[in-house]
This record gives C-alpha cells, structure tokens and sequence, in this order.
C-alpha cells in the first residue's frame, strides 16, 4: 500500500524583504520602514484603492503579498510612496508618533472617512532592551524568532480581516495624516511632502469598530497597528 504526504513549502523567505537579525538600532529602523511600505502596500491593494499595474508581486513563506510599485503610470500610488518615504524622515529622528491613514469618499471633506488605518510607533533607547534576572542578564526582550511571528502574524490579519470587508466605493480616496511627540518634535517640524493639518484626528460618521490587527516589536521600536471601520463595512451573512 501506498501513502503520500505533504509538505508545507515555503515560497518566499524571510530575508527576501526582511534582514534576518535587527541587532542594531540602525537594522531595526530598517525593518520598521519595510513593515510599514509592506502593510501599507497591501491595504492599499486588498483595499483596491489602486488599479493592479500599480503593484508588484512579494512573498514572505506562504504569504503572498503585493507592494507599491514607484511607475508615473499611475500617480496616486508614486504620491502614497512619497508620503511613506517622507514619514522615514520622523520614523529616523524619533519624532513619529503616530501614522493614520484615512479613506473617504468627499473630496471637500478628507477629515470624515469611511475606514482609518493607524500604526503606533514607540522607540528604546540606543541600547535597546534586555532582561534581567538577579542582576544576570537572560535574553533581549524580543528575539528574532518572536519578531517573525508577530511580523507574519500581522500581514496575514491584514489580508483576511480585508477580506471581511465589504468593498469599498469605487471612487475612494486615501489621505494620511503624522503624529509627533511633541516633547522632542520641533514645532515647525514637517516631513518632506507633509503639511500642518487644522485637525489630528479623522471623524466618522457613525461610532466605527476598533479593531486590534498586531503588534511588532523589535529590540529597539515598537509597531501597534489598529483599523477602524463603520461596523456597517462588515458583510452579515445568515448562518444555513
């Protein structure tokens, strides 16, 4: 008698996005900035706010993921990888608090949205952290391992809980707003492609659902993100 099994295969490595070790404050920025380009990308693409040619092809293992693609075909996407790469600036310089991306469907009024993405950045010091037992150090307190699983956690939430969603109008928009800490941020502070906004925050129109989509940490930064959407957005469907 015969049996076959099977195997999971892993298509696309780790280090095909990431570094594999963020053993320094330098590498760990680096990751942070490719967590955000990649959720960000990939929002953008679950969410259809861009056509399909705007979006190139990724793996990481089993999950296949997409990234926005720098073409002058389509310049709502070059205008989204600006302002990401323009939010590098305050990621570098601690200042980054918060990144909030807002989708709405009234040209006049960009602050009342339909769905708001937002990742909560927190930052150690410049030796990161490590704990301690009996004055004995143990390990760091996230290990490579741990960061991993959380990052890969992270993206597959993104693509399912997207995937609950009721599609959006076809006629959306996405606009992006930066939060500071303002103890260490100087006041006329803007980041290349960034202006000061009359407002912090975007309004729904409705109480919205918050939902928890992970949380990523790193030696040396922290990465929560969080989405809210009318509770509206959510397909019901009756139970056979």
């Amino acid at each position: 008698m015969a049996t076959a099994t099977q195997t999971k295969e892993k298509t696309g490595s780790w280090s095909s996005i990431f570094r594999n070790e963020q053993i320094s404050q330098t590498q760990s920025a680096l990751f942070v900035k490719k967590l955000l380009a990649v959720s960000i990308s990939n929002v953008a693409y679950l969410r259809a706010i861009f056509p399909e040619h705007a979006f190139g092809d990724s793996c990481l293992e089993d999950l296949n993921l997409k990234l926005l693609v720098d073409n002058s075909s389509c310049p709502g996407a070059c205008k989204v990888i600006q302002w990401v790469k323009g939010c590098f600036d305050a990621l570098d310089k601690k200042y980054l608090r918060m990144l909030i991306i807002g989708i709405y469907v009234d040209p006049e009024d960009p602050d009342t949205v339909i769905e708001s993405y937002t990742f909560k950045f927190s930052y150690a010091d410049d030796v990161g952290i490590d704990i301690y037992r009996n004055d004995q150090k143990i390990s760091g307190a996230h290990t490579i391992a741990e960061t991993k699983k959380a990052t890969i956690r992270l993206l597959r939430t993104i693509v399912v809980l997207t995937q609950t969603l009721k599609s959006l109008p076809d006629d959306v928009m996405m606009s992006m707003k930066l939060l500071y800490f303002d103890d260490v941020t100087p006041p006329d502070y803007e980041p290349p492609g960034f202006k000061a906004a009359d407002t912090d925050t975007f309004i729904f129109e409705e109480e919205p659902m918050n939902i928890k989509v992970g949380d990523v940490s790193t030696p040396f930064h922290s990465v929560k993100m969080r989405i809210k959407t009318d509770r509206k957005q959510f397909e019901t469907r009756e139970v056979e």
